[in-house]
Formats: C-alpha cells, structure tokens, sequence
C-alpha cells in the first residue's frame, strides 16, 4: 500500500505539472476565439439569462417535451444557429487556489487509479506504461469525444484535449509503472 500511495503523489505531481505545461503550449489560442462585441453581448446575457448554469440553444425541456414542442426544436436545430453558453454572473479569478486545489485532486485520484491498476498488472515495464498509456487514450474516446462529437467543440481544441490525455498518462505511467513493481504472475 505504501508503494501504491508513493506512486500516486508521484503520479499527481507529473499530471499536475504536465496540465500546467500543455495547457500553456496546447490550449493557447486552440478552439478559442474571443467574443465579438463581448459588451454587447454580455449585456444581453445579464439581461436574459436567470443566473449561473449551462445553457443550450435552440432550448429544449428535455424532461417534457409533446410532439410539437419536439418538431419545432428538431426544425429550430436543423435551421441553426446551435450552441451553448457556460455562464457565471459572478466574476472571479481565473487562476484562484480554489481551482489549483481541485485540479490537484482530480489528478491525484487519477493517480491512485493508475496506481492501483498498475498494482495487479503482469507483464514487462514497457507492456505495463503501453497499458496505462491506452488509460489516457480512453479518456480521451469516452469523453473529450463526446464534446466533440454532439457538441461540436472545435477539432483543434479536441485533438488537443487527446494529446494532453495521452502525453500526461504516458507520463505518470513511466513514473508509476517504475515505482511499482509488477506482481509475481499466478495460476488459476
């Protein structure tokens, strides 16, 4: 177990230093374009919107929907525009100890996962980093491609999102993958 919670603070610190890195070399400029006439349009989202959340458009009460209210999304959504807004009424920093903390923990429960799996896995160092390495790989085909897929995230912000995952798991798993040793193999 020690070993376990060695490799996983290890793991944290590279996710977490690797995050810090690839969203200042990955993530400038990917996907994002600033708001035209931000003043404008802000204005009218302090206006309309009711407080913070995630909105949609075309809009649609996916709990009661009749047959009608259905069409005219179906059509509204056919006929564009389609987007989403995340909105916070409230300002804040966009660097705050608040959000370090919380990506600090996110990636130290990645690591405790990646620890433990590494834990009960067989096979040469190589076959062990290749298989936490296609962890990453998950990540990024179970999740960033729904974003992508039924949201339309832009694909440079999509292919991004992928090589952080993947760079990031193959670089916790050399490091975790190291300080575990792999289990003496069994039979049944």
């Amino acid at each position: 177990m020690k070993r376990i919670l060695t490799a996983a603070i290890s793991g944290t610190i590279v996710l977490f230093l690797w995050g810090a890195l690839s969203h200042l070399i990955l993530f400038i400029g990917t996907g994002f374009t600033p708001l035209p006439k931000e003043d404008t349009v802000i204005q009218t989202l302090e206006n309309a919107l009711p407080g913070q959340g995630l909105y949609f458009f075309p809009g649609k009460d996916f709990r009661r929907t009749t047959a009608e209210q259905e069409s005219a999304f179906e059509k509204k959504f056919e006929t564009g525009p389609v987007g989403m807004i995340i909105y916070r009424p409230v300002g804040g920093k966009p660097f705050s100890l608040n959000k370090l903390l919380t990506q600090f923990i996110c990636c130290l429960i990645t690591s405790l996962i990646i620890s433990f799996t590494v834990s009960i896995m067989t096979g040469s160092y190589q076959q062990r980093v290749l298989a936490v390495s296609l962890l990453g790989a998950l990540s990024c085909a179970s999740v960033s491609s729904i974003y992508w897929n039924w949201y339309e995230f832009p694909t440079s912000f999509f292919l991004a999102q992928c090589m952080d995952q993947l760079i990031g798991a193959i670089l916790a798993g050399l490091v975790i993958v190291k300080l575990i040793p792999a289990p003496i193999a069994y039979k049944n």
